[in-house]
């Protein structure tokens, strides 16, 4: 049993509200655009989950599309096809 003050396993800075909205990646020096499912996010940057590109890297200048407002961003980390993104 732990204390009711112990941390959690996924203590955060800031909570991540969950959602699930449709979204673009434009990445590398095409601009090529990659499909997401944007899993959470906040003013500090979003989880997102590729649709179509497994094992895909991001790399290279960065801009999330979501409902044609475009966010600058940069890769903090990606694991399989889940990208975690911070905005500039």
């Amino acid at each position: 049993m732990t204390a009711p003050d112990a941390p959690t396993a996924d203590a955060r800075r800031r909570p991540r509200p969950r959602v699930a909205m449709r979204g673009q990646i434009l990445h590398g020096m095409h601009r090529e655009c990659a499909d997401v499912v944007i899993r959470n996010l906040t003013d500090g940057g979003a989880k997102v989950r590729l649709t179509a590109a497994t094992g895909v890297q991001i790399t290279g200048p960065l801009t999330l599309r979501i409902a044609s407002v475009d966010r600058p961003c940069v890769v903090a980390w990606q694991s399989g096809d889940e990208v975690g993104l911070r905005f500039e």
